[in-house]
């Protein structure tokens, strides 16, 4: 299993999704319907790049200090 993360725009600020999955194929699938049912397959039209996340590596996946 590997990490991928996606980024975009979402309804107000940016979006982002963090999904586990055995292979980018199955991640893009997760993520489009995500956004799909979220109102944002606009979003997912505009950037399809997606990060993929090493399992093995010590390293921080989601931060959020709270400032705009």
């Amino acid at each position: 299993m590997k990490i991928y993360k996606w980024q975009g725009s979402g309804h107000y600020l940016g979006a982002t999704m963090i999904v586990m999955a055995d292979c980018l194929k199955s991640a893009e699938e997760i993520i489009e319907k995500e956004l799909i049912d979220c109102g944002l397959a606009k979003s997912w039209e505009e950037t399809r790049e997606i990060e993929e996340i090493e399992m093995g590596d010590c390293k921080l996946i989601w931060g959020d200090n709270g400032d705009y």
